[in-house]
């Protein structure tokens, strides 16, 4: 639902109606939509605990969002980039506690908040990005050991118990039956780069599995008619299918049939490891590398390097072919995989997270 400021009724921080939390995310082609899916799972967990929360931001851009937001009724409200516009945006609600989820957003929107004596949450992925925060919450896969300029002594929950997972993603992975890989069927591979693949790599990451000569059934979401072109213009053999669709809002349920993933590395990462699937992963930009190397380390995925190397061909193209073609012919090293992944991240890290929030709250406002 997403809603005008003024049709919201305001209340005192901390009445019997519950404690109010604003969650300032964006998302848009630029962004991406990974920051609003963590507020969901964040939402979700708030709700079921009897807080109110709200979202501040610009979320409009991207239309296959619009349908998942008014599904679990979320109210949308203007997101103030402005330090001061946000402060009182959070005294207009009665938000006991402004939650920040972004990498554009000023340090100075989070010093005014705790200034303005609003408990503030801050979701990062491995560094504070010089925001000053009561708590942080670290959505970087291996959190609990990747960590930079966080201040001295703060408080940090991190690592896979507390990825921020939505409701959507657990449905899938808790779908009875999750398909079993036929042996005398082509793989199914699902291969997508966000909503909005800024950096083309759908084309690169399909040009590489096709290139492993391995019979499959490949579904590519573009994010553009130019990927898609691209995509559809690789040249492809008789054992191999493909089919380009657009960004959707059943991505999980998508992915819960695949029997592989290729992606990148970011915080989608967790939510295919949550459904059980087995993935491979690209990074595209250097800040992905220590959450590539986190859940490569950890055994949790197949590791194909970056998206520039990739794309440059050579010897990094042949590893890449190469790793993708045993995945594609070895069912069991699918399935250990997609075992070990769903085995790291239960689901259950955004009721972690949103009870720590309460209490944090309630701790700091007695």
């Amino acid at each position: 639902m997403i809603v005008n400021f003024g049709s919201i009724p305001t209340t005192t921080p901390g009445s019997a109606g519950g404690l109010r939390i604003g969650l300032r995310a964006d998302a848009s082609p630029t962004v991406g939509g990974g920051h609003v899916m963590r507020c969901l799972a964040l939402f979700e967990g708030l709700r079921r605990r009897g807080a109110e929360a709200f979202l501040l931001g610009e979320v409009a851009s991207l239309a296959w969002l619009r349908p998942q937001l008014a599904h679990l009724e979320l109210p949308v409200l203007p997101g103030p980039d402005d330090p001061d516009e946000l402060v009182v945006v959070a005294r207009e609600m009665g938000f006991d506690m402004v939650v920040l989820d972004s990498h554009t957003l000023a340090p100075e929107c989070s010093r005014a908040l705790r200034a303005a004596g609003i408990v503030v949450a801050a979701v990062v992925d491995g560094t504070a990005r010089a925001q000053e925060a009561d708590l942080y919450v670290d959505q970087s896969p291996g959190g609990h050991v990747i960590a930079t300029n966080f201040p001295e002594g703060a408080r940090r929950l991190g690592g896979y118990r507390h990825a921020l997972i939505r409701g959507a993603v657990l449905a899938a992975r808790n779908q009875p039956g999750r398909p079993v890989a036929d042996l005398a069927e082509p793989a199914h591979v699902l291969c997508f780069f966000g909503a909005t693949d800024p950096y083309g790599g759908v084309p690169v990451a399909v040009r590489a599995l096709l290139a492993t000569g391995a019979p499959l059934r490949l579904t590519a979401v573009a994010a553009t008619p130019e990927l898609a072109r691209a995509v559809e213009a690789l040249p492809t053999r008789p054992t191999q299918r493909v089919q380009v669709i657009e960004p959707v809002g059943q991505l999980p349920e998508l992915a819960r049939t695949a029997d592989l993933v290729v992606t990148a590395a970011g915080s989608s990462v967790l939510d295919l490891l949550c459904i059980g699937c087995a993935v491979a992963v690209v990074t595209v930009t250097a800040s992905q590398q220590p959450a590539y190397d986190a859940v490569l380390g950890d055994g949790l995925v197949a590791g194909l390097g970056s998206l520039e190397a990739l794309r440059a061909g050579g010897t990094s193209l042949d590893d890449g072919v190469a790793g993708l073609r045993r995945l594609l012919t070895h069912a069991a090293e699918r399935a250990e995989l997609a075992r070990r992944g769903a085995s790291a991240v239960d689901g259950q890290g955004g009721s972690r997270v949103a009870g720590a929030l309460l209490d944090l709250v309630g701790g700091l406002k007695r």
